[in-house]
């Protein structure tokens, strides 16, 4: 057993707080946010990251979020870029 009778005491408020919420916008392969409706991809709207709402689906892995993020991100700017190259040579 373990006696706890000599201080000092030290003390923290702590409360339960929100961590990680499962969901967020949904995206296609190239991070195109897809229109909650019609399911089709909103031009020039990307996402990445938690804000997807994650590629791990219902069972999210600890410790993924930067990698994730570095990832997914990649990916958005990557075809975000096309699409803008793409519009301005058509403007």
């Amino acid at each position: 057993a373990i006696v706890l009778d000599k201080g000092p005491w030290y003390a923290v408020r702590m409360w339960p707080k929100v961590h990680y919420c499962m969901g967020g916008v949904k995206v296609n392969t190239q991070s195109e946010v897809l229109h909650l409706v019609s399911n089709k991809a909103i031009p020039g709207l990307y996402a990445a990251g938690e804000a997807t709402g994650g590629i791990h689906g219902a069972s999210r892995l600890g410790a993924c979020a930067v990698a994730e993020g570095v990832v997914t991100g990649r990916n958005a700017g990557r075809n975000c870029a096309a699409a803008s190259a793409v519009t301005l040579k058509q403007v």
